[in-house]
């Protein structure tokens, strides 16, 4: 029996070797306690069934001991292989930590919304909604309403290049405010990423003015916009504000006989080097981050939200039914 003892000692400290791995990694993702307490208590089971099932294999004979041995084994064998993830979504993690997880998540999809709406699924859209009606409280209702809405946007196909430039600012800076540790920077100081949202915003009501329906007043709205483009030129914005006046002007000049100035966001219409110019500008959303967002801004969030039935007088029962609703008429 000494070496049924030896090798169930053996076994225990393999078991307490992965059971410390994975404490760390439920650390890391701030599980709850519940969660940490739920793989404990496998392990725990895993040992327990150690120490009966070592003994028994090198007790005496039994008609029963093959049979007993096997039923242990396998019973340990699944508690081993039970995904750390499983317990992660029974258990959860910590509520800030959740909705984190969630604001990664609608990062994902949105890329691939962005790339090829048919490779993300509706019912993917509806738990990744549910999830954030869920999340949503006092504290994260700007965050939940502004990721609803993006996913809202993405999922009908009409993403405005000014809303989802505010829209990146405005999470960054909330996200920053919960996570300040585990934030990725801007990528400029915030004079910079100012200057490059403002100019952001001049080009989206350019496109804008440029996709109207044709009136005496939207040709003026843009020969108006292209004479406030001059405030941006510098240096490194050279080429790309004379690229943007000169496509302009000939898109004025052929007025009304062609189609939109830039239907589809196609900065090629912008010249040869149009896309390339747009990448250098704001080729990342961290480009604008830290940006400075004026009372224009601030109330054009607001304006958005409230016209979705979203802000901070709704209620969260409403919220999450009219939402819901919203969202998987405009996707289909």
């Amino acid at each position: 029996m000494v070496s049924a003892f030896v090798a169930a000692a053996g076994i225990t400290a393999v078991v307490v070797f992965f059971f410390l791995m994975e404490e760390e990694g439920l650390e890391r993702i701030h599980a709850r306690v519940r969660t940490k307490l739920l793989n404990t208590v496998r392990w725990a089971l895993v040992v327990a069934l150690t120490w009966l099932l070592v003994p028994a294999t090198f007790s005496q004979e039994s008609s029963d001991r093959p049979m007993i041995v096997v039923g242990m084994v396998g019973l340990a064998i699944a508690l081993v292989f039970i995904p750390v993830r499983w317990l992660v979504r029974f258990g959860g993690r910590e509520r800030s930590w959740e909705l984190r997880s969630a604001r990664l998540e609608v990062a994902r999809i949105a890329n691939r919304l962005r790339r090829d709406p048919e490779t993300v699924t509706q019912v993917r859209i509806d738990e990744l909604t549910d999830r954030l009606r869920l999340l949503r409280s006092p504290a994260s209702r700007e965050l939940c309403d502004l990721l609803l809405a993006q996913l809202d946007d993405l999922c009908a196909g009409s993403e405005s290049w000014n809303e989802a430039g505010r829209r990146s600012i405005r999470l960054h800076e909330l996200s920053r405010d919960l996570w300040p540790e585990d934030v990725p920077r801007p990528d400029h100081e915030p004079d910079e990423a100012t200057f490059r949202w403002r100019l952001y915003r001049l080009f989206g009501r350019l496109i804008e003015a440029g996709t109207a329906p044709r009136t005496r007043a939207t040709r003026q709205e843009v020969e108006r916009l292209l004479a406030a483009l001059e405030e941006f030129r510098r240096a490194d914005t050279e080429a790309f504000v004379e690229g943007v006046r000169d496509s302009a002007c000939r898109w004025l000049k052929g007025w009304p006989k062609h189609g939109p100035w830039i239907e589809g966001y196609d900065f090629r219409a912008l010249g040869e080097n149009g896309p390339t110019e747009v990448r250098e500008l704001w080729g990342r959303d961290a480009a604008l981050w830290g940006a400075h967002l004026d009372e224009e801004d601030t109330s054009a969030l607001e304006l958005d939200l409230a016209r979705r039935g979203l802000g901070p007088d709704v209620e969260e029962p409403a919220y999450g039914h009219s939402r819901g609703a919203n969202l998987r008429r405009s996707s289909r």
